[in-house]
């Protein structure tokens, strides 16, 4: 039987394809070289039976909402889906951070023999393929290869871009490395450390210590947002309660920062030719040119737990332990720092005792 105008039609391709009946609807008209006006086609659907392909077209007459066949010329790249998914959640209330962003890119970057794939014809293995060549690293590593992974898939389903979420399926192993966990400066080395304090970077190394700061939030501080004079500075990344909090500074490495401060600079801590310090330029030079120099092999991140262990041995009050590291404090939510709330901060840091 002829189906009415406009309702559409289902034909042979032909052999030698996987799903050979088409499903294909009129989509205007254009001239042929005749001059005369000639139907335009508009390919929905494709399929293996053709019993298939006739109730597709028919419940798409029927106003039954069908998925419509994308050309995979048309079809988002690995890359390109990454792209949609960074710019998504940089629109979203609770964005992620700079610091965060960078570590999607630094994880979209060990996945580049995705990058010009159709994301469409991704499959299992092509991800595991992937992810197994970073099996040797760490936890965080694989981690955060993950966590973007695990992002763009959520975003290509809530999009309809694919029907079937591979990332779930990976195995994810990683390496665990004894030597990456986090260990103290012992007292014997601050000793050294102190003992050479006018080396080159071993300040940046004591600043550190006793400030409790990522490495990452001393690159970040403006000089604006130093106060000398009255012992503390505003910075912090990472979560709510460590963002633009109130850090104190050590009486012992107050002269540190007057040294490194500059009014004209916009960032506090600047390298050789006037520039912020970005993280990976300050482990790679620096903090390995300091730690060569003294014998010791620690991670930047060690400060910030020795920062916190000291703290601990000094009898800092929790509270405030808290506060000057940026960890979460249910009943100060609202920021507010008062002048008291500062001396006290300062008061507290002080309590670490210097080691001579």
């Amino acid at each position: 039987m002829k189906n009415p105008n406009g309702y559409g039609s289902v034909i042979y391709l032909g052999k030698g394809r996987r799903k050979p009946y088409a499903v294909r609807i009129t989509d205007g008209f254009r001239k042929n070289k005749k001059g005369a006006y000639v139907q335009k086609f508009k390919y929905l659907e494709y399929f293996e039976k053709s019993k298939d392909a006739y109730v597709y077209l028919a419940e798409y007459n029927a106003g039954v909402k069908v998925k419509e066949h994308v050309s995979l010329s048309n079809q988002p790249t690995f890359a390109e889906i990454y792209e949609l998914w960074v710019e998504y959640k940089q629109h979203l209330k609770k964005a992620p951070g700079a610091s965060t962003i960078r570590n999607y890119g630094i994880a979209f970057k060990h996945m580049a023999e995705l990058h010009d794939l159709k994301f469409v014809n991704i499959r299992l293995q092509d991800l595991q393929t992937c992810v197994n060549k970073y099996s040797e690293k760490s936890e965080s590593t694989v981690s955060m290869i993950r966590c973007v992974l695990f992002g763009m898939y959520d975003y290509a389903m809530k999009y309809e871009i694919v029907e079937k979420d591979y990332s779930k399926l990976v195995d994810y192993q990683y390496t665990a490395n004894q030597d990456s966990l986090h260990s103290s400066f012992s007292e014997e080395e601050i000793k050294k450390l102190w003992a050479n304090q006018d080396k080159e970077y071993i300040d940046i190394v004591l600043m550190l210590i006793y400030t409790g700061m990522r490495a990452s939030e001393i690159c970040g501080i403006l000089t604006e947002n130093i106060h000398l004079d009255e012992h503390y500075l505003i910075g912090g990344i990472k979560t709510d309660a460590g963002k633009n909090r109130i850090i104190p500074i050590h009486d012992s490495i107050l002269p540190f920062f007057k040294k490194h401060y500059c009014k004209d600079n916009k960032y506090f801590l600047i390298n050789s030719v006037g520039n912020r310090y970005q993280y990976a330029a300050l482990n790679s030079k620096p903090w390995k040119t300091a730690m060569i120099s003294m014998g010791m092999e620690h991670t930047l991140h060690d400060t910030r737990h020795t920062c916190a262990s000291l703290m601990k041995e000094y009898g800092v009050d929790d509270y405030y332990r808290k506060l000057i590291l940026g960890h979460s404090i249910q009943d100060f939510t609202d920021r507010v720092y008062t002048s008291t709330t500062i001396e006290r901060l300062v008061a507290e840091i002080n309590k670490i005792s210097v080691p001579r």
